[in-house]
């Protein structure tokens, strides 16, 4: 049985986010020393930025692919958790950037197919990705006992800080590479 192309290319799209993120993951693991504000909350964390570039770029194939190795992630870092909290963790994680980046595209009407994306709306949507992660990832971690009550708000706009960071980097630096790119390609004599 033969698979349409497009199924291939959601699989690709899936796996290559999921190599990415890990990847981002395990590298941002080397700005610890530099970033780590507390367990699990980075100043910097480019994972965040990975993961809003995959939702923004690969869509719902991206968002499995994200949610399986952040479910293997998970499992290394929470080792004492049970795993459905793994799961429960991962899944809320991930979702918090597909509801803040599609909710804003419509927003400030960002075409599907990026085009119409600047520099500002990167702002934004980092922004609105990184605020919603923070708060409602330490309200997870509030009902799991990581947070207690009175860091909830100090750990959130800390996690916020570093969503941020991570997705401004990552998403400036692929919107500058396309605008590049793109740019050099309509310079380029036709023969």
């Amino acid at each position: 049985m033969h698979l349409p192309e497009v199924r291939w290319s959601h699989i690709a799209i899936a796996v290559i986010s999921g190599i990415l993120f890990s990847l981002s993951f395990r590298l941002n693991q080397f700005f610890d020393a530099q970033f780590v504000y507390s367990a699990g909350i980075s100043l910097l964390f480019l994972p965040a930025g990975v993961k809003l570039l995959a939702v923004l770029v690969g869509r719902l194939p991206a968002i499995v692919g994200l949610l399986v190795v952040g479910i293997y992630l998970g499992a290394g870092i929470w080792p004492d958790k049970p795993m459905s909290s793994v799961v429960y963790f991962a899944v809320v994680s991930l979702m918090t950037y597909p509801i803040a980046a599609f909710g804003l595209m419509r927003l400030l009407h960002i075409q599907d197919d990026l085009s119409n994306l600047r520099y500002h709306h990167i702002v934004w949507l980092s922004l609105a990705a990184s605020v919603l992660n923070g708060v409602v990832h330490n309200l997870l971690y509030l009902t799991q006992d990581v947070t207690a009550s009175e860091e909830l708000w100090r750990k959130s706009a800390a996690m916020a800080l570093g969503d941020f960071m991570g997705c401004f980097v990552v998403v400036a630096l692929f919107h500058t590479t396309m605008s590049l790119l793109r740019s050099a390609r309509s310079h380029t004599p036709t023969n």
